[in-house]
């Protein structure tokens, strides 16, 4: 999958334990200088501010659950872990955490202390480890010295896509990504035009050594990963590398595969785990390919995503014979929509035509009023609005000619589309 086509095949991650906590969230400067040790490894970031309204709940004795308005953050108190009735409230705040995902979240009365530790809960969704997979995510929370530290007793359930960690304390907590491709140079697009380079490079946000609270560092030295990278690319172009980055040049003409595919594997010092990170570039000004009317049908000069106007997109390909358009509304990344003689919430109208004056349809209500809607559908499997789309289509469209028919020769195929230029 892409948002930019990374995949995590195996990994590993121990996190560390908690310790201490940040005063008040009102404070610009979280504590009085001197407080805090000197030379504190680790990353200084910002201190998060609020975004949107927190929700609250108060809790006693009896232990219970509090959860945000988007549903991404669950906090669970268990019998005990309070003295008395309090009120606990989650703030949403930006997030400056290093290579944070999702939202940041303040838990209120900062500070607090759990006689019993709670139960952290973030949820991911598959944006959020696109450039990592659910066993490189971390949850880390953020001292008074404005650096974060990743914790440890990690549980991360692939079926409910939830990351859990036991929370003695409150303080503002965050998702994060332990190992990550970035890119050093060059558009971060997810395609390229021929010829054109990018620089990736390996970093690493916590080391991996288990000795308790790891604050967060952005190494790109390969962190543990000293005993080697190894760097792939499976398709046309020009890879070179040296230990911890790659540059990779995009061919200068249409590759025959089309994406190509970026890896690097990694291993660890004094460990048998392995790591394979992998980074997908479209290259050229993209392609729509359909098998209809007994032929496969290649349009890859002239085709464009026009979505300028979110509530009239169209997905548009042709030579000069024929022409080839998908009609949608408001898209997003996963959406599916159904063939009709509308482009309007979930569904889609598609048109072929050919010089020859032949002409096909997803639908129409030619046949004395009534509506004639072929069966069949388009997916976007990736969508960055106003950059490209990537999807599949399939099912069937109805000749013009046959106005009160719902049959057709068969559709399928692929597109990967890009935007028109702002002229």
């Amino acid at each position: 999958m892409m948002k930019h086509a990374y995949y995590l095949v195996a990994g590993w991650l121990l996190l560390s334990s908690l310790c201490a906590c940040r005063p008040a969230p009102t404070t610009i400067d979280p504590e009085p200088p001197g407080t805090e040790q000197p030379g504190s490894p680790g990353d200084v970031t910002e201190i998060g501010q609020p975004q949107g309204a927190a929700v609250s709940q108060t809790i006693g004795p009896e232990g219970g659950t509090l959860s945000t308005a988007d549903g991404r953050a669950r906090l669970t108190i268990p019998a005990g872990a309070v003295e008395k009735a309090t009120t606990i409230s989650i703030q949403p705040i930006t997030n400056h955490t290093p290579q944070g995902v999702g939202q940041a979240y303040r838990f209120l009365p900062d500070g607090l202390q759990f006689k019993k530790p709670a139960l952290l809960t973030f949820q991911y969704a598959d944006s959020d480890v696109a450039d990592s997979a659910p066993a490189a995510l971390g949850i880390a929370y953020q001292r008074a010295n404005k650096i974060w530290y990743a914790v440890e007793g990690k549980q991360v359930d692939t079926q409910k896509r939830e990351v859990s960690v036991p929370m003695p304390h409150f303080s503002d907590w965050s998702l994060f990504e332990q190992f990550h491709l970035v890119l050093a140079s060059g558009s971060n697009r997810g395609y390229l035009n021929y010829g054109e380079s990018v620089t990736l490079e390996f970093v690493e946000i916590a080391s991996l050594t288990g000795k308790g609270e790891e604050p967060l560092v952005t190494k790109n030295t390969g962190g543990q990963a000293n005993s080697g990278l190894k760097w792939s690319l499976l398709g046309e172009g020009k890879l070179t590398y040296d230990k911890t980055s790659a540059t990779y040049t995009a061919p200068t003409s249409q590759p025959k595969q089309n994406p190509v595919t970026i890896s690097v594997e990694v291993t660890f010092t004094n460990s048998p785990a392995k790591l394979i990170l992998v980074r997908q570039f479209f290259i050229g000004p993209g392609y729509i390919k359909i098998n209809f009317l007994g032929q496969e049908r290649v349009y890859t000069v002239g085709v464009f995503l026009n979505d300028e106007e979110p509530a009239y997109s169209a997905i548009v390909g042709g030579t000069l014979t024929e022409m080839f358009s998908i009609e949608f509304s408001n898209g997003r990344e996963g959406s599916v929509f159904r063939f009709h003689d509308e482009s309007d919430a979930g569904r889609c109208r598609v048109n072929f035509e050919n010089s020859s004056g032949d002409q096909y349809d997803s639908g129409h209500s030619w046949c004395n009023g009534e509506d004639m809607i072929a069966n069949g559908q388009v997916v976007f499997e990736k969508y960055v609005p106003g950059s490209y789309v990537k999807g599949k289509i399939s099912g069937n469209l109805i000749n013009y000619k046959d106005h009160c028919t719902k049959s057709g020769p068969a559709i399928s195929g692929e597109f990967y589309v890009r935007a028109m230029p702002n002229l």
